[in-house]
Parts: C-alpha cells; structure tokens; sequence
C-alpha cells in the first residue's frame, strides 16, 4: 500500500469533501481516505498494483474538483480576476440589473430601456457577466450533480439555472410582443452576490485561521553560521548534521536542535511553548529549531539534523492533525453527504405542489429559495473552523494534538494517571548518597557504575554519570549493553557482567539498607555490590496543578517504579493516591482496570516504561522531551513539561467542543426552520430567493464568526 498527499480545489461545504471521501472509498483500490475541507489537503492509502495517482487525480476530477500535488497559489501565476475584483464586477452587475427591473419605475430610464425585449436583453448581458464572475458553482455544481454527489455548488447552480432559463423563455415571449410581469435576472444576480460576497467574508476568516496556525510554527532561518577551524560559514540549514558547532546571533534562529556549548542567552520559545517570556539557557541547556536568541551570541553544538528537530516532529503532528476528523466531525459529513439529495427532492416536491395552488411563477420562486437557503455550509464548517482555530489555541498553550479524535476525546476524562519522575518532578536527579558492600570503595563502585549508565539517555542515568565525572573517576568500555523497561541496565566491562538498576533485577537480597529516595543498585546478577540514592525535586507549580484538577472533579493517582517510601512522601506532599514500584505492566494493568470500571482515563508521561499506557490510555499525553517511543504513541505532545498541561487539555477540549455543539445546534435550528418557511407553510409570508440567499450567507458567516469566539481561550484557561 500507498500512502499520497495532495491538495484539491474547488471545495466549498462539507458535501464536496464528504462526497470525494464516499466516492473514493468505494474503489477497490483505495483502503483509505481523508479530506480536509479547510486546508484543502488529503491523502488516500491505495493499491499502487492496481491504480495511481493519477488515475485517483482523474477520478476526483469526474467530480467536478481539480486535484493536484502542490497547493493551487505554488503552481498559478496572480489573475487579473482576482476573488474581490470578481466580486466588485457581480455587484456591478447586480446593481444595473436591479436599476432596470425592480428600481426601474424610480428611475428616469431611457425610452430605448423601457422596452420590455431591450430592457431584458441587457438584463441578460449583465447576468451572463455576473454569471462568468461564478462561474466555478455552475461547473462544479452540474459536474458533482453529474457524478451523483450534489453539494452546494449543485444547489447553487440548479436554483439560479432554473431562473435563468425561464428569464429566457420569458424573453422570447417579449420579442414575440407577449406580455410578460417581469424577468428573473435580478434573482440570478442577488443569489450570486450574496453567495459569493459571505463566501468571501468566509474565506478570508479560514485563510486568517489557517495563517494564525502557520505563523504559530513558522521556522524563519533558511541559513545557519557554522563554525569551521575558527571560521563562520553561511550554510544552508538542510545541510546541518549532528555534531556541527553553530554560532547563534541576537536576533537570529536557532537553526537546529541542539546544545549550547559556549555563552548564555535569553531564548524566545512562544513559538513551541506559547510562554511569551524569555527562557535562559546556559551551557549544557538544550535550544530548539525555530526558537528566538533575543539578547547575547552564544555557540551551540547540533544534536539533530533539521528533519530530526522537535519543531520538525511538531509541524508533522499538525500537518497530520489537520488531516484528520473528529468524531463529531464524521457525524456533521455523513449528515450533509444525504443532505443535498433531499433537499432537491423537497424543493421539487414544493415546486409540484405550488405549480397547482398558485401557478408556474411561484412554484419557481418557491423551488429556488428552498434550494439556496438550505446549503449545508453551515453545517460543514461548524466543526472544521472550531477545530481549527482551537489547534492554535492550543499551540499557544504549549499542547500539540495528533489528531481531533483526541482533542474531542479529552473532554470526557475523568481519571488522570500520573508519572513521577520528569512528569511531576524536575527529571534530573541528583546523587545524594553512595553505599557500597564490604570490600568494595566508593570511586570503584562509581566508575563501574558510571561506565554502564553513560551508555543510557535515561535522566537517572545522566545524574549518576554527572556526579562520577565530578568526582573525578575514569570511565571504562562497556559492551552488550541491554536495556530492560522498568527494570535496569546490563552489560560487560573487563569481561564480567553487571546489573544495575531496581532491586528486582537482581537474584540476591539488599544487604544495604532502606532509603529514601531514587534507588539505583549496581553488582553482578548473584551479588549486589553497591547502591546510589539519588533525589527528584517538585517541578514548581506541580502542586497547585494536582489542586486545579480535583477542583475539576478529576481523579488522580500517581504512577511510579520507585520505592514506595519515596513515593509515598511525594504523594502525601501533593495529596495523590500512588501505587509504587510500578513496572510498566503494572502501570497497564492499573490503566485498564480504570477502563473496565467506566472511566476515561488519561495517561502522563514521558519515558519508555509509560508507553504501554500511553498507547492504551484513552488519551496520553507525553511530556515533549520524552522518549522516543512515548513520543509515538501519546496522542498529547505538552512542550511545557509540567502536569498542568493534562487540566490545560481538558479545558481546551470542553471548550471547542461546547463551541462545537453551539455551531451545530443552530446549523441545524437554521436548516429545521427555513426549509419550511421556504417551502411557503407560512403563506402568505413567502421567502423571496434573493432574501433565502442572504439567509443562506448569513447562517454560514454565524458559524465562522461563533468558532472565532475561541480566539483567546489559552488565556482564560491559563487563569
């Protein structure tokens, strides 16, 4: 199998996208299939065996869309007829149609005009100019009509077509010298002014959403200094390799990820953190691609390579999260993929049933306004636009969702299950104290130790390499190092194997003693030769985190492979349940007994021994600088490393989810009372078309203006 992204134009509701995914998914090539009605991107998983991608392009084109590998602005040269100049020309247009038909008695009109057969005739050039103006809804509207996946455009196109043509018989009736009441054209004119006028008003709030999203990730270096004997080069950054030195200036990018080596600054991370204050870094503190050097030049060290970066791995997830759709999401398409059919038998039906209780003029009247203002628009954008502006919502929150099934799951969780180490606490513990066996010294018990742990990326491992090196001891050649989740590290130095980590790990008893702390053991797998006790520190604000949830009426329970003396205190200090010496089944195992009770739970890590949990959790969220398999499957990236991004989350979610249920309650309240008004049950009051398709504008502009009522949520969650 396959997987290509490509980009489509010509979408304008959710039937167009629905209607690509229905009639794609029905070839037997294709096993899957996503369109994003906003940013116009998909991607279809399919059979390369049996067809390419040029023949899924040409199927999409049968629909009346235009499928191409690059976004429509990479590939075009700028038009003359741009989408405002379009615009200006139809309500040109519209504005002398209406000057020789409805505020014709108003006007002192020429005598040339006052004909009826003149008077429609230039009507009917000013309608075809505005016509041309929107032209894409005749050809995608009779085009998907034509494949049998009717949307907007469709509805569109029908409604204004029938008034064109019976305009058109009515004109020939003129030049016949048969009396006429009057032409059709100012209705063609209006719907399409209005229609393409909250089109417009429409996409250019999706084009600022979407550039928000994009200006929120934006890497602005394309070159980098790197340092070579003594030297500064410009270089291109797709060029940087691991290990590179890099001179970092005040003002500029940090081009890759990496290490700073030399200096000290004040880094700008809002684009990754959303924390508009300024970070310091010193020697040996991490920098990150994208973020901004505000005040002093500094040297760093690459530890990746562009495409390696966070800022790299973090444009994926959004790229991907845009792909994707939300349950609700699903719902509103399937609703408007069966939508447009019925409304075109409704308004058939109403045309049959008005043709006999009140003539051909307004049986046509009523068969237009029923099918321009039930455009499902409204429907459609109810849930992309909320989700949209709540990924950069959640960006400036530090918070990265994969995908909008966990941005919409998150509100319902009710149990939050915490890590200790680096989810809770700092992540970087210090020796505090060295025990070792009789017969065995201290600085032995440490350079043994030390030469097995520098092989790990583990942060225990790290403060007990940082402490030896500080005590001055060698390092010796480990090899076979073999890591065992939840358990510890092995390997051979000089010959002999050596253990160190729990005390499970080991066939023989502790002799040491109790502590408290971070237990590390170190020996042979028969016999325990030392113990090095280190100690994590609460992150600051941790514990007014923990309160913020249970003040939500969240459940929580710490989670952590550590002695349950050191946990138990840590717990007590913030008030948690825990279960200690947890390896990562039983971490699983906790999990999904939670699960099998009824609650929603969530995970939160960020090493290799929470991954089975994160991936089983109804939503795991994964501190940034965790572990490469925690990375991969959390559905949560928190840049901020603190427990407040699980409440933080929540939040977001409870908030563009009611956002959500609002845009579609009225989407539908819109639907459930035009329609009727439409089809004349309120007669005499009858829905003129030109009025359904302001209606219609109108309805569709709501839902954008209401998702933009999101705009700012970070700041009221932050409190």
């Amino acid at each position: 199998m396959t997987k290509a992204q490509f980009y489509i134009e010509g979408m304008t509701c959710s039937a167009c996208s629905s209607g690509i995914e229905r009639s794609l998914g029905r070839k037997a090539y294709v096993k899957e299939v996503g369109v994003d009605l906003l940013s116009k991107k998909a991607f279809v998983v399919y059979d390369e065996s049996q067809a390419s991608l040029e023949d899924i392009f040409k199927q999409i084109g049968k629909l009346g869309y235009t499928a191409q590998k690059k976004p429509l602005k990479d590939l075009l040269e700028p038009s003359f007829l741009t989408p405002n100049l379009k615009l200006l020309f139809t309500l040109l247009c519209t504005l002398g149609v209406l000057c020789l038909s409805m505020f014709a008695p108003l006007l002192p009109l020429p005598t040339l005009l006052k004909n009826p057969f003149n008077n429609g005739l230039t009507q009917l050039i000013l309608t075809l100019i505005a016509m041309h103006m929107g032209r894409n809804f005749y050809i995608h509207g009779f085009k998907a009509l034509w494949a049998r996946q009717p949307n907007m455009d469709s509805l569109i196109a029908l409604g204004t077509g029938a008034a064109f043509v019976y305009s058109l018989v009515l004109l020939f009736r003129a030049h016949s010298h048969t009396s006429i009441e009057g032409y059709y054209f100012e209705s063609v004119c209006v719907i399409l002014l209005f229609v393409m006028g909250g089109k417009r008003v429409e996409q250019s709030s999706k084009d600022k959403a979407l550039q928000a999203m994009q200006d929120l990730m934006q890497e602005h270096n394309t070159r980098a200094l790197k340092v070579e004997n003594g030297q500064d080069r410009e270089v291109a950054i797709e060029s940087l390799q691991k290990g590179d030195i890099l001179r970092v200036l005040p003002g500029a990018y940090v081009p890759v990820d990496g290490v700073l080596i030399e200096g000290a600054s004040e880094i700008d991370e809002s684009m990754l953190s959303g924390e508009s204050v300024p970070v310091l870094k010193k020697e040996g503190s991490q920098v990150f691609a994208g973020t901004l050097n505000t005040n002093t030049p500094f040297l760093m060290q690459a530890t990746h390579n562009k495409a390696q970066s966070m800022l790299a791995q973090i444009l994926d997830l959004i790229a991907k999260a845009q792909g994707s759709k939300a349950p609700i999401a699903r719902l509103a398409d399937k609703v408007a993929g069966v939508f447009v059919p019925i409304v075109i038998a409704i308004a058939s039906l109403a045309f049959i049933v008005w043709v006999f209780k009140g003539g051909f003029k307004e049986a046509l009247e009523v068969f237009i306004a029923v099918l321009v203002i039930s455009c499902p628009c409204a429907l459609g954008l109810a849930t992309p636009m909320a989700l949209l502006v709540a990924q950069k919502e959640a960006g400036l929150l530090g918070l990265f969702f994969k995908d909008a099934k966990s941005l919409e799951r998150a509100k319902d969780i009710s149990h939050v299950l915490l890590d200790k180490t680096g989810t809770i606490t700092l992540g970087k513990p210090v020796v505090k104290e060295v025990r070792t066996a009789q017969g065995v010294e201290v600085l032995e018990l440490l350079s043994l130790c030390a030469s097995l742990e520098a092989q790990s990326e583990h942060v225990i491992a790290k403060g007990i390499v940082a402490y030896a090196k500080a005590q001055g001891v060698h390092l010796l050649e480990a090899r076979g190092i073999k890591a065992t989740p939840g358990l510890g590290l092995s390997g051979e130095i000089a010959g002999q194997e050596y253990l160190a980590g729990s005390l499970d790990f080991f066939n023989a008893p502790n002799d040491l003693g109790e502590f408290e702390g971070i237990g590390v053991f170190f020996g042979t797998p028969a016999k325990i030769l030392g113990l090095v006790v280190l100690e994590d520190r609460l992150k600051e604000g941790a514990k007014e985190a923990i309160e913020g949830m249970h003040a939500c009426g969240l459940k929580t329970l710490l989670l952590s492979g550590d002695r349950k003396a050191s946990v138990a205190k840590m717990a007590h200090a913030l008030n948690l349940d825990y279960k200690a010496e947890a390896k990562p089944a039983d971490k699983l195992a906790t999990l999904e007994d939670l699960q099998k009770s009824g609650a929603v739970v969530m995970m939160v890590g960020d090493g290799l021994n929470d991954a089975p949990a994160l991936a089983k959790s109804d939503v795991g969220l994964v501190m940034g600088l965790g572990s490469g398999a925690s990375l991969e499957v959390a559905d949560v990236l928190s840049l901020h490393n603190h427990p407040s991004a699980a409440l933080h989350a929540i939040k977001l979610s409870q908030y563009t989810i009611r956002n959500i249920k609002q845009n579609l309650f009225w989407a539908f309240c819109y639907n459930a009372l035009a329609i009727p008004l439409a089809c004349g049950v309120a007669a005499p009051f009858m829905l003129n078309p030109m009025l359904a398709s302001l209606a219609m504008s109108l309805s569709s502009l709501s839902v954008v203006f209401n998702a933009q009522r999101l705009r700012g949520t970070h700041k009221k969650i932050k409190g």
